[in-house]
């Protein structure tokens, strides 16, 4: 078992992964806000391309475009097309769902995870685990409430079930990429990993630009800057803390980002979360949190986080 890191380390790691929590926190709510004006593929081609800015420097610090060079085109392309995928499901669901709400169902990828690890990849599920996903969707049906009655009403409740599928659907794709990580991860660097993801994002968004692109006003133009910059440096500092100190000291503190969607939902849009979002993401979390634990603690390979991002 290896030793666990100094204080120190922990520490800095720690702080790196709240300072990306608070970074991904702020990123979302800039694209709830610019949603409302700007198509999802404007969003999610700046968010690409200004991100690939800021992680450049991780790219140089690795080898530079020789780092980059891989013999599993087909694995980056199916981890970026799944990655891309659970972009746009989640910025969706933001633009649709109060922010509390939006991001307390990225917290069900754990549950998927689990469930794609045994259809894909044979692992089994003890007792233990299988009742915490339950114990965790009973969580999203508390948060949800999900009513079939009535004819469909995009502007009333039926924009919640409409955004909520989306963003299930989103935390279903943010598993598959997490799961092609897993065997990326032996052969490939994070960098070129995200590197190949952003690529990814930025050209297929990028196709649809002019078609769908909305010239932007010179405040919103700086506005879509800064987000893609904030999400590059924030999968920076997420990379330093995964590196710094092992899953089960940083994971937790994902959760943390409850805290900063509840802050922006409420300054931002007036969006105070009822005791059903409130119950059912704790619920939800903790359900999380020990499915994670459960894996490390059985020595199953930790979801990569550092080099994922769905966001």
């Amino acid at each position: 078992m290896p030793a666990p890191p100094p204080p120190a380390t922990a520490g800095k790691a720690i702080l790196n992964m709240v300072c990306a929590v608070a970074l991904f926190g702020t990123m979302n709510a800039m694209v709830k806000w610019l949603s409302a004006t700007y198509p999802l593929s404007q969003i999610v081609f700046c968010r690409s391309l200004f991100a690939l800015v800021a992680i450049w420097p991780m790219v140089r610090a690795a080898g530079g475009l020789s780092s980059l060079r891989t013999d599993r085109p087909l694995g980056h392309a199916g981890r970026s097309l799944a990655g891309v995928t659970a972009m746009g499901c989640s910025f969706t669901a933001i633009s649709l769902l109060p922010l509390p709400m939006a991001v307390a169902l990225n917290f069900t990828t754990p549950f998927w995870i689990t469930i794609l690890g045994v259809l894909l990849l044979g692992e089994r599920v003890r007792w233990r685990r299988t009742l915490a996903l339950v114990f965790g969707f009973a969580g999203v049906m508390i948060m949800l409430r999900p009513d079939f009655s009535g004819p469909f009403d995009l502007s009333g409740a039926d924009r919640i079930a409409l955004g909520s599928t989306i963003g299930l659907s989103g935390a279903v794709f943010a598993a598959f990429a997490m799961i092609s990580i897993r065997r990326l991860s032996a052969t490939e660097p994070s960098t070129s990993i995200v590197f190949y993801f952003m690529t990814t994002a930025c050209l297929i968004s990028g196709a649809l630009l002019p078609f769908q692109a909305v010239m932007p006003s010179l405040h919103d133009g700086i506005m879509l800057v800064v987000m893609g910059l904030i999400g590059g440096v924030a999968q920076l500092l997420l990379t330093r803390a995964y590196r710094g100190a092992p899953v089960a000291v940083i994971a937790p503190f994902d959760y943390t980002s409850m805290l900063w969607a509840t802050g922006y939902g409420i300054v931002l849009w007036d969006e105070w979360p009822d005791r059903f979002v409130l119950l059912g993401a704790l619920v939800v979390i903790a359900s999380g949190v020990y499915i994670t634990l459960r894996e490390i603690k059985l020595g199953a390979p930790p979801t990569a986080k550092s080099t994922s991002d769905s966001h």
